[in-house]
């Protein structure tokens, strides 16, 4: 049995960057980038105002209240015709380019309007440079905007159409099967008999799986037979990541690690000191990674987050391939029972700006529910015995 570190460390080092493909940029959201973005333009593409105001030259404000003589109406989208000279302004929108002359911009609210139609009261001094935007302050001709391996969420989407980036090559997401064993198991749609239970499982992973983006097929259920199981594997090694949930423990119906075996398939590991979900194996097969977890809903949620969440990240190109933890304080005390490193669905907060954790009930690896009112899983580490009350804990941020 190997620790959980030691099983993170092994399923990642031995995933690959899956290659990359051209996309429309519309359609890249939660791709990873697979080459830098350069910049076709500067940004702003010219000095553009930041306010609603007047284009001024600054010295004219030094000494106020003072009257300029307004020259033109500029607004956005629209090129300046005249140039501000001492003792003139232009009217000014929001995004619009300065005029040549003027070096600074007053806003509305720091001026009086006059009866003539061409004159403005200046109440407030400026200096040189307020309220513009310089050409090129945001980016430049030529500058990488966009760096490989960067995933793209919707200011990404913003930033390639500014630099009209209207195709872009990205790494493609893996293709993922999900396999459930066991003879209990019936589909949603069917009322479970008195020793049967719905399959949960497929349908929690593939959410899961689809959450990052990956392309996932629900293979379905198989019954506890070799024959059944080796069937339904043969099938899932078209994909990049092969998902089994049951049959992974010591009992006589527990077949999948032998079937794996059977069919040639590389085992790295089959059980890691880990609650919920010590029965866990990885392995592969040709170019298949095969997950096998437990059938349990609790442990099959937990490690896939341990160990499928970054083995999809990393073949995405994505450099930083884990879940976010933090350090909170907890609310109550725990005891920790066994030697493994546990993993708790608990809630966490914010208070006094400070991060506060606290454990949710839970009835064990069964008790599907309980992740519905938690938001993080707390780790409860193997080499501590005991955790007091407002002790710092590492916790795993889920949403």
């Amino acid at each position: 049995m190997i620790t959980v570190d030691t099983a993170i460390k092994i399923v990642t080092d031995n995933t690959e960057i899956l290659p990359s493909k051209t996309v429309h940029f519309e359609e890249s959201l939660g791709f990873c980038l697979a080459h830098d973005v350069h910049s076709d333009i500067d940004m702003p593409p010219f000095n553009r105002s930041a306010m609603d105001g007047y284009a001024v030259i600054a010295e004219d404000t030094a000494k106020v209240p003072v009257e300029l003589t307004v020259i033109e109406n500029i607004a956005a989208g629209s090129v300046p015709k005249k140039k501000v000279l001492r003792g003139q302004a232009s009217k000014i929108m929001t995004g619009a380019a300065v005029p040549d002359g003027a070096d600074a911009v007053i806003k509305f609210e720091e001026t009086e309007d006059l009866q003539s139609a061409n004159r403005v009261k200046i109440l407030k001094s400026v200096s040189r440079g307020s309220n513009i935007s310089k050409q090129g302050e945001d980016m430049r001709v030529g500058q990488v905007v966009l760096s490989k391996n960067m995933p793209i969420r919707p200011q990404e989407i913003g930033i390639l159409a500014t630099v009209g980036k209207s195709f872009v090559e990205v790494f493609s997401t893996p293709t993922v099967g999900i396999i459930s064993t066991g003879n209990e198991l019936v589909d949603v749609a069917s009322k479970p008999s008195l020793a049967q239970i719905r399959n949960s499982n497929s349908y929690s992973l593939a959410a899961q799986a689809r959450n990052l983006n990956a392309e996932v097929e629900i293979i379905g259920i198989v019954k506890d037979t070799k024959d059944e199981i080796s069937s339904a594997i043969r099938m899932g090694l078209q994909k990049d990541i092969l998902i089994l949930s049951g049959g992974v423990s010591m009992g006589e119906y527990d077949l999948v690690g032998d079937v794996m075996k059977d069919l040639g398939t590389h085992i790295y590991f089959e059980k890691v000191a880990l609650r919920p979900g010590k029965p866990v194996i990885f392995g592969r097969k040709d170019k298949t990674l095969i997950f096998a977890l437990p059938g349990n809903p609790v442990a099959s949620f937990v490690t896939f987050e341990l160990f499928v969440y970054p083995v999809i990240h990393k073949m995405m190109g994505l450099t930083d391939v884990h879940r976010t933890t933090v350090r909170a304080a907890l609310e109550t005390e725990i005891i920790v029972k066994r030697r493994r490193r546990e993993y708790r669905p608990a809630f966490i907060r914010l208070q006094n700006n400070s991060w506060i954790v606290s454990p949710v009930e839970w009835h064990g690896s069964a008790d599907l529910l309980a992740t519905t009112r938690a938001n993080c899983l707390m780790v409860v580490r193997e080499d501590v015995e005991r955790f007091i009350a407002g002790q710092l804990i590492d916790v795993i941020l889920l949403d």
